[in-house]
């Protein structure tokens, strides 16, 4: 906690050099001031932590204006929302994959019942179809198999597409980026 205070200190000098915000700064401000709000808000802090908050309000403080001028919200959007692209593009792609594979293993199970119910021609012109669909090698004598077989395609590729989801909400800070983090922080290490 110490070295977060310290950090978000050390950031609001950089802001004022800067005379502008940059996206990290504001993601660990608004992340520390979430853990104030949760830890102190209305507590005391812990004495080992009276030194870095004490130093933190000092240079809130003094530089109180130029960080409110400095503040640029829809720059820092903007910042977010790049940030974000390959991210949502990658989710696409698993997207598109897991339909994909899903619509493997349904065209697989169809098969399986052309295989079990019809004639010669049409088992052999469905497992072509499906072999030219899979991109892998298919025995005919083993069809049961590869309706498992993408079965675990399609949930290896949806497991992908899960994680992708989870790549872009991780990734997505644009909610961080609200005015005054700086002096709710400082408000509250007054406060406790």
């Amino acid at each position: 906690m110490e070295r977060q205070i310290l950090q978000c200190t050390e950031d609001m000098l950089d802001i004022v050099a800067e005379g502008r915000y940059n996206l990290d700064a504001q993601a660990r401000a608004y992340d520390l001031m979430e853990v104030l709000m949760e830890l102190y808000d209305g507590i005391p802090i812990p004495e080992n932590l009276s030194e870095a908050a004490a130093r933190f309000c000092c240079v809130y403080e003094e530089n109180a204006a130029i960080l409110s001028l400095s503040f640029d919200p829809s720059a820092l959007k903007e910042e977010a929302a790049e940030r974000l692209k390959p991210f949502e593009e990658a989710c696409n792609e698993a997207r598109f994959e897991a339909a994909a594979a899903a619509s493997l293993h349904e065209f697989a199970k169809e098969v399986f019942e052309i295989w079990q119910n019809s004639g010669v021609f049409a088992r052999r012109r469905a497992l072509k179809e499906l072999r030219e669909r899979a991109g892998f090698k298919l025995e005919s004598h083993r069809i049961g198999n590869y309706v498992a077989k993408t079965f675990d395609l399609q949930n290896a590729a949806t497991a992908r597409f899960a994680e992708a989801q989870q790549a872009v909400y991780r990734a997505n800070v644009a909610y961080k980026v609200k005015p005054e983090v700086y002096g709710l922080i400082a408000e509250i290490l007054i406060r406790s």
